[in-house]
């Protein structure tokens, strides 16, 4: 029987080895293994290869005097292979555990960056929770560093000054950097009818502040928002798309607001003035094209509050009645309107026999945005949302900015007329109604890891001192009056260098503040609660104002934030003695004050 040649070629191959390893000279003479019954070889019979058991592990070699035998340097060609294999191997490993090291890393990465980029889904909608949006800061800072605590602005110390400018934050009410957090107590589940659920949240903030005029520290516990809620989808039964809901807020509704940019929001709780308790109030919506990028709204709503009406020195209940709505015309353009009417408490008795005290002060008017956004989805101010206790909510009150390598942006303008009901200055026992009229533009572009913006805001005095109401209070100008509105803009710049988490930018401001002139006295309104009075004679100053930033993402819920600001105000006054001891005058500040240089560095983390 001949065996074919591929046969032979194969059975050389494999008795190769056993051949070399046979024919190889013996390095010592050694005894037979224990319980062995073969006798030793003989110089001239090739020892018999014997695989050891499996199961025992071959005993250690032993000298004439019992000792353990050192290990034997290797003389063969094929230890000398197997220790070079060994060799690559251990080589091959330590490149794979580098490559699976930097795989980690980059999922870590990736798991990092998704959570930046998106809210977390898949999360059980039928769910409790219990707290949410927390911010604690840590700062240092000086609101000027030209100045010192005779000049009312102390050292830099491990505060954050409260010097907010008036181009911070514009569409939210804090400018984000408080210690504060929400206590949130949430639940939603099915109803017993089909297509309906029922979600509700008591909602409470804790915040520590510290006031700069009394020098003490207060902790406050308030209702941020808690609300119940049912919603009725009108098309699926998987609780999402078009629905009608009924929002109803039993102790805060200041979450329910007109306007759309905060800066010139109108509509809440100070429409009551002088109100000190609660501001309860419902509101009825209709969402339609949910979620097709033409999503559109309807809502109405009201609100009521106790306040004290002096002619009859008691409390008397006043309302309000909200309504408005917003259309999706295509996927980048949207227009909304809303408007209300508001009982904005009683008239004073500004007399025993006045005529118009505890007559009920009317407010009324509406608000209209016309907004084209392309890349990122329409602005909605973190004030006007409710607090839900899901992934989606929680990232939406502490994500950061969204980058990618797509052009983003948005332009919105927007504007609002009110008119009030106020007692006519030179006729006491007569009222009249005097307009108020805002308007603000928000641009927006991102350009990859550029960002640019362009932001202008105008507010008549009228606007400014809505809520108090009046600059007088409850009382229109008088017609000699010299009135000036306030309008400014900013423009600024930041980018984002990814590898190093660094976000440098710049700031450069202007603003004509709102005034009134009556007289040789004017008196400068930077907001309704801070008006300065300028020396007799004197006219309001233009404020110029800048800064520099750099922000520094740690961590997805830790971020470090540094600010260099400028800002001249010329408008800043104070007290001296009369040079003839008659008294005390106003003067203008010194140019330490006027010229306004500070800083803060601060470290804060948000989850």
């Amino acid at each position: 029987m001949q065996w074919p040649l591929p046969a032979a070629v194969l059975a050389v191959a494999w008795l190769a080895p056993g051949l070399a390893l046979a024919l190889q000279p013996s390095s010592g003479t050694e005894g037979p293994p224990p319980g062995s019954s073969q006798p030793p070889p003989t110089a001239t019979q090739a020892p018999t290869l014997e695989p050891p058991a499996p199961s025992a592990a071959p005993p250690p070699a032993t000298t004439e005097a019992g000792s353990p035998e050192g290990p034997v340097p290797p003389t063969s060609t094929q230890a000398v292979d197997v220790e070079a294999l060994q060799k690559e191997l251990r080589a091959l490993r330590t490149r794979v555990d580098r490559a699976e090291k930097r795989l980690e890393i980059q999922e870590q990465r990736r798991g990092v960056d998704a959570l930046r980029a998106m809210p977390s889904s898949g999360y059980n909608q039928w769910t409790a929770g219990n707290a949410m949006a927390t911010r604690i800061t840590f700062a240092i800072s000086d609101d000027n560093l030209l100045a010192g605590a005779k000049d009312r602005s102390p050292a830099a110390g491990f505060k954050l000054a409260a010097d907010r400018l008036f181009y911070d934050a514009i569409e939210q009410e804090k400018r984000g950097f408080e210690t504060e957090t929400q206590l949130v107590v949430y639940k939603r589940m099915p109803t017993f009818f089909k297509r309906m659920d029922a979600e509700a949240a008591f909602v409470t903030e804790i915040e520590q502040w510290h006031d700069g005029k009394t020098f003490q520290n207060y902790t406050t516990l308030s209702d941020d928002g808690s609300y119940g809620k049912l919603n009725f989808y009108t098309k699926r039964n998987d609780y999402t798309g078009d629905n009608i809901s009924l929002t109803m807020f039993p102790v805060d509704s200041q979450r329910f607001l007109l306007g759309y940019t905060y800066a010139v929001t109108w509509g809440g709780e100070r429409m009551f003035p002088n109100n000190t308790g609660q501001t309860p109030g419902l509101r009825l919506r209709y969402d339609w094209n949910v979620g097709t990028g033409k999503d559109s709204y309807v809502f109405l709503g009201a609100k009521s509050a106790r306040l004290l009406n002096e002619k009859l020195n008691e409390p008397q209940t006043y309302y309000a009645a909200l309504g408005g709505f917003g259309i999706g015309f295509t996927p980048w353009l949207a227009w909304e309107v809303n408007g209300g009417y508001y009982q904005s408490g009683a008239f004073p008795m500004f007399s025993p026999n006045s005529r118009i005290g505890g007559k009920t002060v009317q407010t009324f008017g509406g608000s209209t945005r016309l907004t084209a956004h392309w890349g990122v989805p329409i602005g909605t101010s973190i004030d006007f949302q409710l607090f839900r206790y899901s992934p989606d909510a929680s990232f939406l009150l502490t994500q950061n900015q969204i980058y990618d390598n797509r052009i983003a942006g948005s332009a919105a303008i927007e504007f609002t007329t009110v008119g009030q009901t106020l007692q006519k200055f030179e006729e006491p026992d007569t009222t009249r109604i005097q307009p108020a009229k805002a308007a603000a533009f928000l641009g927006k572009l991102r350009i990859k890891k550029l960002r640019l913006f362009a932001n202008a805001i105008y507010r008549d005095l009228a606007f400014v001192v809505l809520s108090i109401p009046g600059v007088f209070p409850y009382q229109t100008f008088p017609k000699e009056a010299q009135v000036s509105p306030e309008l400014w803009g900013s423009i600024g710049f930041d980018y984002y260098f990814e590898r190093s988490k660094l976000t440098p930018g710049a700031v450069l401001a202007y603003k004509s503040p709102a005034s009134i002139k009556v007289g040789d006295t004017t008196n400068v309104y930077r907001e309704y609660w801070d008006q300065e009075v300028l020396p007799a004679g004197e006219n309001p100053f233009d404020i110029l104002s800048g800064k520099l930033t750099l922000k520094w993402d740690i961590a997805p819920f830790f971020v470090v934030v540094s600010e260099l600001r400028y800002t001249l105000d010329n408008n800043r006054t104070k007290f001296v003695k009369a040079s003839n001891e008659s008294g005390r005058i106003r003067v203008f500040e010194d140019p330490n004050v006027t010229n306004r240089l500070g800083f803060f560095l601060l470290a804060q983390a948000r989850w």
